[in-house]
């Protein structure tokens, strides 16, 4: 099978030997291997080592790499669902290709990957970035291929809908990006725990009267998550052909989150990121979902990577629901 054109090995690959017959670890699980022509694993894991576009200093463009050695520190087994992800297929597919200066080929690149990788497999993508200006050229590659009406569920604490005159692209300017474009309709995307003091007014009434549906993280607090998450479910099933998740992991409590950009107080737990995550895998019309904005330079313990990994083993745990039944 030909090579990927726009993604290539990531620099370094955590293979551990296998101890324990009777455990199986995510670094056993998930294969390094490009799939053999007629293969089509179930999860098709990309890094996207970008940070350069983001608007404060940032590291995450270490993470995903961070992501990978976390492997054999975790098992496939989900003891709550009482489920085994090694019943899936997963590839780690490496890294989409990065210009060391020029930010624009940077997000080309990454369209250009998503394109292809959606053309060749029917898995679904799951990008580990790299900062949040990432799913916009994402969604871009998703939408050439598919040629569908994609709804957007965003995670953040952020409206992300920053005038793109002041600075150009960037981790502060996706979701304005997709509305201006018309890649994503502004009334197909729900943004969930939106914090205070970490936005403007300017923004969010540029959201609001655009067509966007937002929750704060307070409303999601007084509401619950599984509400909140099932209404924003149920209003893009109703009239997009598919749905794109992106969990910018700042939007969880700084408490649980230390390396991240843009830490804050009074956001959502972790528990309600990781139910968020297994709905939205069990669910047919999701497509893919990406995970940014960690920075493991600033973390404690690797904290923050352990969380996002959670973060996928959840969603990928709803995609077992999904697909094994």
């Amino acid at each position: 099978m030909n090579q990927l054109s726009y993604i290539g090995a990531p620099p370094l690959r955590f293979t551990p030997g296998k101890g324990d017959p009777y455990v199986t670890r995510l670094s056993d699980w998930i294969t390094p291997d490009l799939p053999r022509d007629g293969e089509q694993p179930d999860l098709l894991l990309i890094g996207v080592p970008l940070s350069k576009s983001s608007i404060s200093f940032s590291g995450a463009h270490s993470h995903p790499q961070q992501f990978r050695q976390l492997w054999s520190s975790f098992t496939t087994y989900d003891m709550d669902e009482d489920i085994d992800l090694s019943a899936l297929s997963a590839v780690d597919l490496g890294d989409v290709k990065m210009h060391i200066t020029d930010i624009a080929r940077c997000h080309r690149n990454i369209e250009e990957a998503l394109c292809e990788v959606t053309t060749r497999f029917t898995g679904r993508p799951i990008l580990i970035g790299g900062d949040h200006s990432i799913t916009y050229p994402a969604v871009q590659g998703l939408r050439r291929t598919r040629q569908q009406r994609i709804g957007l569920i965003q995670f953040d604490a952020h409206l992300d809908v920053r005038d793109t005159s002041y600075g150009g692209s960037s981790n502060g300017t996706p979701i304005r990006s997709l509305i201006e474009t018309e890649v994503v309709r502004a009334d197909d995307i729900v943004t969930i725990g939106l914090r205070s003091f970490a936005n403007s007014r300017e923004y969010r009434q540029y959201a609001e009267q655009k067509g966007v549906t937002l929750f704060t993280a307070r409303h999601v607090r007084q509401t619950g998550m599984k509400q909140v998450l099932s209404w924003a479910i149920d209003y893009l099933s109703e009239k997009c052909d598919a749905i794109y998740v992106t969990f910018d992991v700042d939007v969880m409590d700084q408490s649980i989150v230390p390396g991240v950009p843009a830490i804050g107080p009074a956001g959502l737990t972790a528990e309600e990121l990781f139910y968020s995550a297994r709905e939205l895998g069990r669910h047919h019309k999701v497509i893919g979902m990406d995970i940014v904005c960690v920075d493991p330079t600033k973390d404690l313990r690797d904290v923050t990577s352990r969380v996002a990994l959670h973060l996928f083993l959840h969603f990928a745990s709803g995609c077992y629901r999904q697909i094994k039944g």
